[in-house]
């Protein structure tokens, strides 16, 4: 067993809550590891010193002074109640900063959305102009081959 095993099992061991071959397995490793017993002993005294405790009753009115001094709460329409809640700073600081976040992300969203148009837009215009330009190349060629047979007609 290691000492990790064991730091893991003592509250079981100490409760006595731990099989016969887990018992076995956390005194032998107890004795041969100083570290562990001492951890163990500490444990034992602790769970010792807190059964020794007595269970101490309050002194006679207490109870009743304590109700006396604290404020009674009030009884408040659902109304009352949530605009109270929605009125506390914590809320008001929460919902401010929400607003703020959804500006910035609506600021931040018109240029992106602006330029994903824009580059749409030049997408489908170096699209449409394909065929012109195929078009006009195909017509040079035209031109050029004519130029060429002129020119071989004339010498």
């Amino acid at each position: 067993m290691t000492c990790a095993e064991l730091e893991i099992l003592l509250a079981d061991y100490l409760d006595q809550a731990v099989s016969a071959g887990d018992k076995s397995a956390i005194k032998a490793h107890l004795a041969t590891c100083s570290g562990c017993a001492e951890l163990a002993r500490d444990a034992a005294g602790a769970i010792a010193f807190m059964e020794r405790a007595a269970i101490v009753d309050p002194p006679p009115g207490m109870v009743a002074r304590i109700l006396r001094n604290t404020p009674m709460v009030e009884k408040r329409s659902w109304a009352a109640r949530l605009f109270g809640f929605v009125l506390q700073p914590r809320m008001a600081m929460g919902v401010a900063m929400a607003v703020l976040s959804i500006a910035m992300l609506q600021r931040m969203w018109a240029p992106a959305e602006n330029q994903v148009y824009r580059a749409w837009d030049r997408t489908v215009k170096q699209y449409e102009s394909l065929p012109l330009v195929s078009a006009i190349q195909a017509q040079l060629e035209d031109w050029t081959q004519d130029a060429g047979l002129n020119g071989a007609q004339d010498q």
